[in-house]
C-alpha cells in the first residue's frame, strides 16, 4: 500500500513546476481551508494547498481510491473582467496537469473527480479540483 504522505508528495511533485507554492493542509474541508485567514508557513498567494480526504479499498478490484482535494488561492488584483481572468487561467493550468483520462506516476492513477469555486470574503478567489488516487491495495 502507497501511504497517504507519499502520495500527497507525489501530487506535490506533480503540481511544483507550475505553482511553486504548494503545501499540505490537514483537517478540515476545501471550503474551511478557502476561509482560513492564515496560509501554512511559507506558502503565499498564488498558491496550492494539498488535502488529503476519504478514500476505499476495493476487494473486487484490489485497489485503493483515495480523494485529494487541491485548493487553489488567488488574489484578485485589477478591475473588470481581469480581476478574475488570472485565477481562472490558474485553474485551467491545473485542470491540464489532470486530464481526464488520468495523469500516472509509478503504480499511482490521478483521475479528476470535479471542481468547484469556493467562497471568500475578501479580494481572494479559491477554487477546489477534486482528484481521485487509484493505487493497488
Amino acid at each position: 500500500m502507497i501511504s497517504t504522505l507519499a502520495l500527497a508528495n507525489t501530487l506535490k511533485d506533480l503540481v511544483s513546476a507550475s505553482f511553486p507554492s504548494a503545501g499540505f493542509v490537514t483537517g478540515g474541508t476545501p471550503e474551511q481551508a478557502a476561509a482560513g485567514k492564515s496560509l501554512p508557513h511559507g506558502l503565499r498567494p498564488p498558491c496550492l494547498l494539498i488535502l488529503a480526504g476519504d478514500g476505499v479499498s476495493a476487494d473486487s478490484t484490489l485497489t485503493r481510491r483515495q480523494r485529494f482535494h487541491l485548493v487553489l488561492i488567488d488574489v484578485l488584483k485589477g478591475s473588470g473582467d481581469a480581476r478574475t481572468a488570472s485565477a481562472w487561467t490558474r485553474f485551467d493550468t491545473l485542470q491540464a496537469l489532470f486530464p481526464q483520462e488520468g495523469t500516472c506516476s509509478g503504480e499511482i492513477v490521478f483521475i479528476p473527480e470535479s471542481f468547484r469555486l469556493l467562497e471568500c470574503s475578501d479580494a481572494r478567489a479559491a477554487i477546489c479540483l477534486t482528484l481521485i488516487a487509484a493505487t493497488p491495495s
